[in-house]
Formats: structure tokens, sequence, C-alpha cells
């Protein structure tokens, strides 16, 4: 089963922290069709089985690629830069809210490089769609100054960088602005965060 997270890099240096949280144990005793989750949303089906055994439903997140997979370039400096489908079953019980963030792990001497940090997410969505923010969603101020998604874009020869997709379940609601930096917003999705889940995509040029 994949899980997912995606970054990009302008030289100076950022790190994310561990996701804080422990993964809730499975919530159903059937077995979830990811179709009725996910319906009909081309951007995931590549990565998402026809369902899930009725003994391995937990809290999970999809992106549209693999664990360890690159990242296609439509998500990036190099295409469009739309930020990707995301889609996830099993909320743990308490979850208020879901926040999505997308770090360069390949950068290590410095805060985290952040290219995305979106929070307000309704946990009963069960996806958000590619480039397009539910309302009422709060997205930060990303690395490269702008408002929302800004996709990997590392450093021509330097080698593929990882980025890390991570999925939060909040205990509360995230009463803080769009525009607010991202590791302000970040920060506080980590403090309020019962469980996390993420998956890892691969960039280079």
């Amino acid at each position: 089963m994949a899980l997912a997270l995606v970054g990009c890099d302008t030289g100076d240096g950022k790190t994310l922290k561990d996701p804080v949280g422990t993964v809730a144990p499975p919530t159903t005793t059937a077995p979830v069709d990811v179709q009725d989750v996910v319906p009909g949303d081309p951007a995931l089906t590549a990565t998402l089985p026809a369902s899930l055994p009725a003994d391995d439903v937990g809290f999970r997140v999809f992106a549209p690629w693999s664990d360890g997979a690159a990242i296609d370039p439509r998500h990036t400096c190099d295409g469009i830069d739309v930020s990707p489908a995301v889609s996830w079953v099993a909320p743990p019980a308490g979850t208020v809210e879901l926040a999505v963030a997308v770090v360069d792990d390949s950068i290590t001497n410095g805060p985290p490089f952040v290219h995305w940090v979106i929070a307000g997410i309704d946990p009963a969505a069960g996806s958000l769609l590619e480039g397009t923010p539910p309302v009422g969603a709060v997205q930060a101020l990303n690395f490269f100054g702008d408002v929302g998604w800004g996709g990997p874009c590392p450093p021509p020869g330097e080698g593929a960088h990882d980025y890390r997709l991570t999925l939060f379940a909040l205990n509360q609601q995230v009463e803080l602005a769009d525009g607010t930096p991202a590791t302000d917003l970040l920060d506080f999705v980590e403090l309020v965060a019962i469980a996390s889940i993420d998956v890892v995509g691969t960039y280079g040029r």
C-alpha cells in the first residue's frame, strides 16, 4: 500500500520533523471498497488496490505515486506545478479535521523545506482533488513565497530528492489564516495531531 510526500529545493536547506501521534487500529471489520472512497479519480487509480482486506483497514494515505516512486513532472516546476490528488481511508476516532504537508527530506542542514501545508480538510471527504483546495481549507505560505502548493524543483544535476507527503489527523480545528508561514502552520499541525501517515516520492532534474 502506498503512502506519500513531495517537495522542492531552492538551495537553502530544511528538514521535516518526525510525524507525531500514533496510527489508530482498524476501525471497521468489513472490506473497504477503495473505489467508493475515491470514485473515478484518475490521478489515484494506479496506486489504489481494488479493495482493502477486512483485517488490514487502518489509517492510510494515497497519492498519484507509489511509496518511493518518481513524482510525475506535472506536479513540479518542470510541468504545470499543480498540487497532487490525495486520498485517505479510516481516520482514527477523535479526528476533527485533516492536514497535509509536503517537505523535502533531502535537505538536512536547516529547518524543513516546506512545499505545501494545507489544513481544514473534512475527514469525511475522502480525497482532495488535483489542484483544487476544498472550501474552507487553510494553506500556508510555502518556501517559494507563494500561498499553497510549490512543487519539487531540486537543483539540476544534484540527484533526485525525496519528498515526504504526510497526512495528519487533528483533534481540533486549525484557526490560522491563509498565508501563515509554512513552518508556523506545520508546527501547529504537529502539535495537535493524534495520528499521521505518509508516502515518499522522488524527483530529480
